[in-house]
This record gives C-alpha cells, structure tokens and sequence, in this order.
C-alpha cells in the first residue's frame, strides 16, 4: 500500500503517526467546545470536549478533503465521498500501547451507524495527539470485546461505559482511509 504524504505537524515515529497542534489548532478546538457546551450524560462533564475537538482537528488536517457534518448529525463527524467517519478521541498521559484500546460506546447489539471509526489519541497537555488508525464499524462489532460499565480489563482499567474494545494494534493504519 501506498503511503499518503504527510502534511505540515505530523511525524511518523516507531509506526505511529503523531499530530503535534499549534496555537490556532488549540484555539479552534477551544470554540468548538465552547459552543457544544456540555451534553447531557457527558460523565466528564464537558472536561473531555477538547480532546475530542483537537482529535477531529487533527483528522482534518490528516483528511483535508473530508466534509464536516457533525453539526448536523449525530451518528458521525465526517464524510469522504460515500463514506461516513466518526472521529474517537480519549486522552491520555503518554504515549499508547499497543495493547490499549480503542473504543466505541454503545447499547450490545447495536448497529454502529458509522462506515468507519477513526482512533485518536490527545496527551492531557494538548502538545500532542496519536493518530491510532481506525476501523470499519464491521470489524468492530465482529472482532472487538464487548464490555460492559464497571467491567475490569486485564490491565486493571475499569470501563466507564458500555461499548465495543478492539486493541489499537488491530487497527488499519491511519494514513490509509
């Protein structure tokens, strides 16, 4: 496979894509959670809106050509041609494992309404975001582990929330979308 060339303020490092956000790039995350404000059963409060924000501004300079439309949908971010993308930001201390998860919250069973989840990765500092990779709703719901709220995983990490887990290593590179 052919590799995409890589835009201004993101490395490839060890494998792993690496978004490195300037000043205008914090800004622009800071309105948009400004203006979401704090949506009802958000269990962070609002607190995790800026990691979201810069995960999706992060996809945007990674996928210039995809199109916006979370604005008006609430089942994904963005759409390249026919495909629908939503964007999964969480943050972190340091750099992810392998092994760490990526996540999709949902009701078992569900249909996931996205064609394909894209995985990010913002450190607390807002100095970096990791470009996992992503995968196709499919795959999620075929190849991921279901885990309930408050069910442990092998690590000791406790879910917060229902949803589908599929190890970052799973993922297809985030380049190749």
């Amino acid at each position: 496979m052919k590799r995409k060339k890589l835009p201004p303020q993101f490395h490839r490092t060890k494998g792993m894509l690496i978004f490195t956000p300037n000043s205008d790039n914090i800004k622009e995350a800071f309105e948009r959670s400004e203006e979401l404000g704090v949506l009802p059963n958000s269990f962070t409060r609002g607190a995790g809106r800026m990691t979201g924000f810069l995960g999706e501004v992060a996809f945007e300079k990674l996928y210039p050509e995809a199109v916006y439309v979370g604005d008006k949908t609430y089942t994904h971010d963005y759409e390249i041609g026919k495909r629908k993308i939503d964007v999964k930001a969480k943050s972190c201390a340091g750099k992810p494992q392998p092994h760490y998860t990526a996540s999709v919250n949902c009701a078992e069973g569900k249909k996931l309404p996205a064609n394909a989840y894209f995985f990010v990765r913002v450190k607390k500092d807002f100095t970096r975001a990791w470009m996992l990779g992503w995968a196709t709703g499919l795959k999620i719901q075929k190849s991921g582990l279901y885990k309930k709220k408050g069910e442990p995983d092998d690590y000791g990490f406790t879910y917060k929330v229902d949803g589908y887990h599929l190890p970052i290593g799973a993922l297809r590179p985030s380049n190749s979308l």
